[in-house]
């Protein structure tokens, strides 16, 4: 059976490798994770590592845990006992998958069980390991363009919002895995996944526990924006959909709103899908006349609703109040 389309996983690429290669990984590991991408390589992850066992660490990493496996072959991978456990545990997840899983990078011809000649690999004896950088990135942003997951986008902004969301999911009964929490020091970003919450009940449920937790903090000043898209499963930050909200949330149209209401301890700010999809129709209880329209510097239009507070009478784009 193939794998869910909606699998999100905690690394971008595990490696796989004998100690002899190690210096050559270890390389390629660091320009991966220069890159900003997610690695599992041991030496990353020493202190993590101890006390855990490993035979079941490696299997639910190799097997479930990333995006691609980089399986750096040679004679030496064959005759170790661990690389023959990281292999079989990623051949498994190959078999299951609709997609190249297993990326090999070959430093010299030993056949390795189950990996076919035929499968295209790159040849560490004439490419660096910033070459194999390069292709390996190329896989992953060639594959988040076929690959996504419709979800819905939180941005939290403010001091105190992690408290916040830990509260508002408690009361929802949501448990999010930690790839899809995304934090900052200037904010959270929450990817909720459509087959996980609907937009709908984000939108209302969710951000009202939010708004609910925030007012139990004396002080708490929290900018919430929602928008809902497609999210690259390969690599939820940067993407587009991920911008919007993250943009929508500190939009100086929308810091305009909040501060007029100093004593407000949030505002929340949906994007117009949001507002077309969920708000406009009353969907889930919300009220379309408790929002506002703001517009920011390059024309992009806000819905804005601050909690206990009535709407400000704003211009609508075209110049008409």
């Amino acid at each position: 059976m193939a794998e869910s389309a909606t699998r999100v996983e905690r690394y971008d690429f595990c490696l796989s490798f004998a100690a002899r290669q190690r210096a050559y990984a270890e390389e390629v590991a660091q320009l991966l994770r220069a890159a900003g991408l997610r690695v599992f390589y041991d030496f990353f992850e020493s202190a993590d590592l101890l006390g855990v066992d490993l035979y079941a660490h490696l299997d639910e990493i190799y097997n479930r845990g990333s995006r691609y496996c980089v399986l750096f072959a040679s004679e030496d991978y064959l005759r170790r006992a661990w690389t023959g456990h990281e292999r079989v545990s990623a051949q498994y997840r190959a078999f299951r998958s609709p997609s190249a899983y297993v990326l090999p990078v070959r430093f010299d011809d030993t056949e390795i069980p189950g990996l076919r000649g035929t499968i295209g690999h790159a040849d560490a004896r004439v490419l660096s390991p910033a070459a194999v950088v390069r292709l390996l990135i190329a896989k992953l942003e060639s594959d988040a363009q076929c690959a996504s997951l419709p979800a819905t986008v939180l941005v939290l902004a403010g001091e105190g919002r992690d408290d916040v969301l830990k509260a508002a999911l408690e009361r929802c009964g949501l448990t999010l895995p930690p790839e899809l929490v995304l934090g900052s020091p200037a904010r959270t970003v929450v990817v909720v996944p459509e087959s996980v919450l609907p937009v709908v009940d984000v939108t209302t449920t969710l951000v009202s526990e939010l708004e609910t937790a925030a007012a139990r903090r004396p002080g708490t000043r929290l900018r919430i924006a929602v928008h809902r898209g497609e999210v690259p499963t390969a690599r939820l930050g940067g993407c587009v959909d991920v911008t919007a909200a993250a943009e929508a949330a500190v939009s100086s149209a929308v810091s305009e709103v909040f501060d007029a209401r100093p004593r407000a301890h949030c505002v929340m700010v949906v994007t117009q899908r949001v507002y077309d999809q969920v708000i406009r129709h009353g969907r889930g209880g919300s009220n379309p006349r408790l929002y506002e329209l703001v517009v920011t510097t390059d024309g992009t239009g806000l819905h804005v609703r601050v909690p206990g507070y009535p709407p400000m009478r704003r211009p609508s784009p075209d110049g008409r109040a």
